[in-house]
């Protein structure tokens, strides 16, 4: 709170408090073995836990330090600077909300567990604020989420064969310039420290899987080459349960680059009309209000919604008594 009062006194840039669109975005992901992430404009990396680090920390914890390491790494680098804004993609709905999340204690909890995770958030929140960068959280399937995955997984691959099977298998998930880099030592250390401090837990514990991505049914690689022709194993199916996505603003429906590609899941949801619960002022209530309402029939959902009661509301008598 000192540090956000100092930096308040300095005066907030409105850069940092207005709607915007990002600037970067990142995806991440962990596992018990590793954790790995990349951004829009193809810098990755990858960082494999040391077997006496392992079944430290839980899966939430490993999946919240990967996303805010991803920007990390570009913060160190100069490529997310001052007045950018950052949005950072994870498929765990636990790390999407720690990352705009002020509270982490909870009942009946580990101390040291709450502890670190603290940590972890005001590290992120102070190296944000010191760079005067703005920040969203998204969720998005995890089987959009197959580079990352297989950064945090695929160990038994080197760099660049893991590079060449994921052009060739995820292409669309795939930026130009893929590049996988060393974790900087500031943040291996960082990490290695925090892990460190937590206790081996026997419920963490669990064998380590690859991704499936270019093996046979022996588990060995089958990627082909760049050069050979790319072969699509994808089919589109569709969802009859799903309820019907709204209209997306014209600004989206612009074609753009691969950011906005790997912001669809993001754009998709400020695109979407604000839709709200709303209660009946009067009448029945035992039937389910509608979870849907568009503002411009506000008219019409009172008055098909709304019965007359038979109870009428006395005038209320404002004229002022006659003085003598």
């Amino acid at each position: 709170m000192l540090i956000f009062l100092d930096k308040a006194r300095e005066g907030i840039s409105f850069n940092s408090v207005a709607y915007r669109s990002p600037t970067h975005a990142y995806r991440s992901d962990s596992c018990p073995r590793g954790m790995g992430g990349y951004s829009h404009k193809g810098f990755a990396w990858r960082w494999m836990i040391p077997d006496e680090l392992m079944f430290r920390a839980s899966n939430n914890l490993l999946e919240h330090l990967a996303a805010i390491i991803t920007p990390w790494v570009d913060i160190l680098a100069g490529r997310l600077t001052d007045s950018d804004c950052a949005l950072s993609m994870t498929d765990s709905t636990t790390s999407e909300g720690w990352l705009r999340k002020s509270n982490f204690k909870e009942d009946s909890e580990d101390a040291i567990q709450a502890t670190i995770r603290i940590e972890v958030a005001r590290n992120h929140a102070s190296r944000y604020m010191s760079k005067n960068v703005k920040e969203y959280s998204q969720w998005f399937p995890g089987n959009e989420n197959n580079v990352a995955d297989a950064l945090s997984r695929d160990w038994d691959r080197s760099d660049s064969e893991l590079t060449n099977t994921l052009y060739f298998f995820v292409p669309t998930q795939m930026p130009k310039n893929f590049n996988i880099v060393p974790l900087p030592n500031e943040i291996t250390s960082w990490v290695t420290s925090l892990l460190q401090r937590l206790p081996v837990k026997e419920q963490y514990r669990e064998k380590h899987t690859t991704t499936t991505i270019g093996r046979g049914t022996d588990g060995h690689s089958i990627a082909t080459p760049l050069g050979s022709e790319t072969i699509s194993f994808s089919t589109t199916s569709q969802n009859h349960n799903e309820q019907e996505s709204s209209e997306l603003s014209p600004w989206l429906c612009v074609k753009g680059d691969f950011r906005d590609s790997v912001m669809l899941p993001w754009l998709k949801a400020q695109s979407r009309i604000p839709f709200h619960t709303w209660y009946r002022p009067s009448g029945r209530t035992d039937d389910k209000t509608q979870q849907r309402m568009k503002t411009m029939s506000l008219h019409s959902f009172y008055h098909d919604n709304s019965v007359l009661s038979e109870q009428k509301t006395p005038r209320r008598n404002n004229k002022r008594p006659f003085q003598v």
